[in-house]
């Protein structure tokens, strides 16, 4: 939230052309109606980073992100949105007004900070802790576990010691307040009036989020206890399901494939390596909410958890909540070591990054899996096999992709091709399981979230396109939260008479996986010549729409309104919008 007026945003951002913003950080070339360079934020030879003059926003074809001026130096400075603004205000000079805040805006904004200063103070002490007397045994186990110096300077990493109210001592005597105190997790009032500490005798392992805040911290016990791994709890600067470990590091290293990792030992060993791009989950289950932050910053992730039976049920979990996500899989997993960090110290950096190379297809490692279920010796099983298979196989779009693992597939278990051909088209000629389900709704759910973006793209075109649509569709029958915010605010804009650009949507974000999110929509969205429009329009309405009572009706097969929602989803094909009526 930005806290200033839209008024200031927009005097800001226009201030400020894009082009000359972005040019001081890369070399721009004018190609066309836009200007191109090499991506600041990925690897890359060919030019696939595009600037607009006329629209002010950035998109990269490469890697996918997007937005305006503010949206390019938090992503370019790492700045968070109110630090971005204020240093394109200085850079015209441009006076901030005091920001428009409320009281318990300016409340929140107060515990955040205070939160921020106090996981601040806390990695300074624990840090302290570990260098001194106190930290023996955290010194000890890390260097039985070869983390050197410099990665343990790098990671912030420290020591909370026995003494169990030492730290809350220290925020005291630093003049926080007992409320700031409690509410960042880090301390906790026990019945008789008594402050502990949450961490003690632990290996502290700080967690930082994108913009270089520390939100919360990992503990490892030191000697017997249990958990042998604790997390800071929830608090108004960290939610563990919408962060990992290392990510900050991972998206410095500005490559488009992540290592994923099931703890922060892992990803220190394998940061110290020399592979900067590897992230951690934070003790908790994978999940969308993780996979949306990969996306972000990643096109493809390569899942490394123990082999264990444990680590492949994870696995396991991860691979559908990823491609649903839109990345691409990958599968490692170590031999002759138990996880990548001992795997590192038996072979060396240079073996890891050979077998990194190694990583299979995620296909290929769940056919592997599936394979171990069965004897193919036994004809039965043998059959078995194979329809397990055409179901796995069945949710690939790509029919080239569906090939090369058949032949893999084949190869690896001898089964003829044709039969498992076979197998294949008889699900697709209707024989449902669950895995075709899931494809076909992945599939279905690709196509309406295009049609969004095109119904989207042709409400910002023209005010006459909003006065036909509004009355026909509201913005919560976009279904996503991301659309429905995006069209409220678009229906905002038109209702109180306020210019509607691709530069004034793209600019309502505060966040760069937003920015680059719409940034996204926008360009791929093709233009309709006048004829195609009306058809256009209308199947891109009623597409919308369908989807929006096919997630009303399988939501709640008991609602009592179930008739109707049904009635109303057949009448969807009956609407049909004019344009000679606009």
């Amino acid at each position: 939230m930005s806290y200033y007026p839209r008024e200031v945003i927009d005097d800001i951002r226009s201030g400020n052309d894009i082009v000359d913003v972005v040019g001081q950080y890369v070399k721009l070339k004018r190609s066309g109606s836009s200007y191109v360079g090499l991506c600041p934020f990925h690897n890359e030879k060919t030019p696939s980073f595009h600037v607009h003059s006329d629209g002010q926003y950035y998109h990269c074809f490469g890697c996918g992100v997007g937005g305006d001026v503010i949206g390019f130096m938090m992503q370019y400075g790492n700045y968070s949105y109110l630090d971005a603004l204020r240093f394109l205000a200085d850079r015209i000079n441009y006076v901030l007004p005091e920001a428009e805040m409320t009281a318990d805006i300016i409340k929140k904004r107060e515990l955040k900070q205070n939160l921020y200063e106090i996981h601040k103070v806390a990695a300074r002490f624990y840090y302290e802790q570990l260098i001194s007397p106190n930290g023996k045994n955290a010194t000890e186990y890390l260097d039985s576990r070869q983390v050197k110096l410099g990665a343990r300077r790098k990671f912030g990493l420290g020591y909370s010691p026995i003494a169990k109210g030492a730290l809350y001592e220290v925020l005291k005597s630093r003049g926080f307040s007992e409320d700031s105190i409690l509410k960042s997790g880090l301390v906790y009032k026990k019945d008789d009036g008594n402050y502990f500490d949450k961490f003690f005798n632990r290996l502290m392992f700080p967690i930082i989020d994108v913009y270089g805040n520390i939100i919360g911290f990992g503990g490892r016990i030191l000697g017997e206890g249990q958990p042998k791994y604790l997390n800071s709890p929830e608090t108004e600067i960290f939610n563990k399901s919408r962060n990992l470990y290392n990510l900050n590091n991972a998206k410095a290293a500005k490559m488009r494939e992540f290592i994923l990792v099931e703890g922060y030992m892992d990803a220190i060993a394998i940061y110290q390596a020399g592979f900067y791009n590897v992230v951690a989950s934070l003790g908790t289950a994978f999940n969308e909410n993780h996979a949306k932050v990969l996306k972000s910053y990643a096109d493809s992730v390569i899942l490394l958890f123990d082999s264990d039976e444990a680590g492949v049920k994870a696995v396991l979990r991860a691979i559908p909540v990823l491609e649903n996500a839109g990345l691409k899989i990958k599968v490692l997993q170590v031999h002759d070591a138990k996880d990548p960090d001992e795997f590192i110290k038996k072979f060396g950096a240079l073996e890891f990054g050979e077998l990194l190379k190694s990583a299979k297809n995620h296909i290929i490692f769940q056919a592997e899996q599936i394979q171990k279920k069965y004897n193919l010796d036994s004809l039965d099983d043998k059959i078995a096999f194979s329809k397990d298979i055409a179901s796995l196989l069945s949710s690939v779009e790509s029919s080239i992709e569906t090939d090369a693992y058949l032949k893999e597939v084949s190869r690896m278990t001898q089964i003829d091709l044709p039969a498992i051909q076979n197998e294949i088209s008889k699900l697709n000629n209707g024989v449902k399981t669950v895995r075709m389900a899931t494809s076909n709704s992945k599939i279905n759910k690709n196509s309406i979230d295009e049609a969004r973006g095109g119904l989207i793209s042709i409400l910002v075109s023209n005010r006459v396109y909003y006065d036909l649509i509004s009355p026909n569709i509201k913005p919560e029958e976009f279904v996503d939260d991301f659309y429905i915010k995006t069209v409220k605010y678009i229906y905002s804009l038109y209702s109180e008479n306020k210019p509607v650009s691709k530069e004034s949507i793209i600019s309502f974000f505060d966040t760069v996986e937003e920015q680059s999110r719409i940034t996204k929509l926008f360009v791929k969205q093709a233009g309709y010549i006048d004829n195609e429009m009306e058809k256009a329009l209308n199947h891109l309405l009623r597409k919308v729409k369908e989807a929006y009572y096919d997630k009303m009706i399988s939501d709640d097969y008991s609602n009592p309104k179930l008739p109707e929602l049904m009635e109303l989803k057949r009448n969807v094909s009956k609407l049909y919008i004019s344009l000679s009526d606009g």
